[in-house]
């Protein structure tokens, strides 16, 4: 795996030549666009039900006829397959080890979404080097161009791994709660991304007690953002606390897929229309910025 990093690395230098030479100011090469739009997940802390909402998310704009790629990003610690009870044969570390291609580790058809599971309690996975995103980036090109969006389904807080692929996702979705360790973290969240370049992000507060309660939250933390970085945050949409969810979780069954729970799934639809409906920057692959 080291020998096949160190020839990605190479590739990669090659092609960050190639690149400064097409975005020269004598350069008439315009970088070509790809269909997909990526979405990155991601939360200040835990327990805020990120991973959750992400797949709620993709199963939604599934929904709207759209092809949907969910990317476990939680390397080390990826959860998305057990909240699905699934038991995938591969996982990301087999493609690195070159067990199995990207394509083999997909899960098909999951609620309408393509899974591409990470795997749990491999620290090798959780820090990764700069060689294997390249590995990950090099097969991905391909890949990219099969889906309408990819949702990124990030680790929590603001390590190395997370920030890499929040900040180079084309939206970022911050869920947050209205706890005030969740406003905090949300808060450092946000910081970060927006000292990487990351100029768009929507927030969604899940676990309101009421539509009140969660307008409250998003402003509390959009004056922060406001004061500090001078960049206003835009509301994806409140979800309310509800007790059917963590029964759901233990049951491993997601709730937008048996469209139980209404207000939720309601809201989580609402969610979707709004990304599948916003104009974003001109595309040019999620995995394409690694270079």
């Amino acid at each position: 795996m080291n020998d096949q990093a160190q020839r990605l690395r190479e590739l990669a230098r090659s092609r960050e030549i190639v690149s400064s030479a097409d975005n020269s100011p004598n350069s008439n090469v315009t970088p070509a666009t790809v269909r997909c739009k990526s979405i990155a997940v991601t939360s200040g802390k835990g327990g805020v039900g990120k991973t959750n909402i992400a797949l709620s998310l993709a199963v939604s704009l599934a929904s709207l006829k759209k092809k949907v790629l969910l990317l476990d990003a939680d390397l080390g610690l990826a959860n998305v397959h057990i909240l699905l009870g699934l038991a995938p044969r591969y996982n990301l570390s087999h493609f690195f080890d070159q067990s199995c291609t990207l394509e083999q580790v997909i899960i098909k058809g999951v609620g309408g979404v393509d899974i591409l599971p990470g795997a749990s309690g491999l620290e090798e996975l959780a820090n990764l080097d700069l060689g294997h995103l390249e590995l990950l980036q090099h097969h991905f090109y391909n890949l990219e161009e099969q889906y309408d969006f990819m949702i990124i389904d990030t680790g929590a807080g603001i390590g190395a791994n997370v920030i890499r692929f929040a900040s180079r996702a084309d939206q970022v979705v911050l869920v947050m709660s209205p706890e005030p360790t969740s406003l905090a973290d949300a808060y450092a969240m946000v910081k970060v991304l927006y000292e990487k370049g990351a100029r768009r992000i929507q927030t969604l507060v899940n676990m309101a007690v009421s539509e009140r309660d969660g307008v409250e939250t998003f402003d509390r933390l959009n004056a922060l953002v406001v004061k500090f970085l001078k960049m206003p945050l835009e509301l994806l949409g409140i979800l309310l606390f509800n007790k059917e969810i963590p029964k759901s979780v233990r049951r491993q069954r997601l709730m937008v897929l048996d469209k139980t729970g209404d207000g939720f799934c309601v809201r989580i639809a609402a969610a979707a229309r709004k990304l599948n409906g916003m104009a974003s920057v001109k595309r040019t692959g999620f995995f394409r910025k690694f270079w």
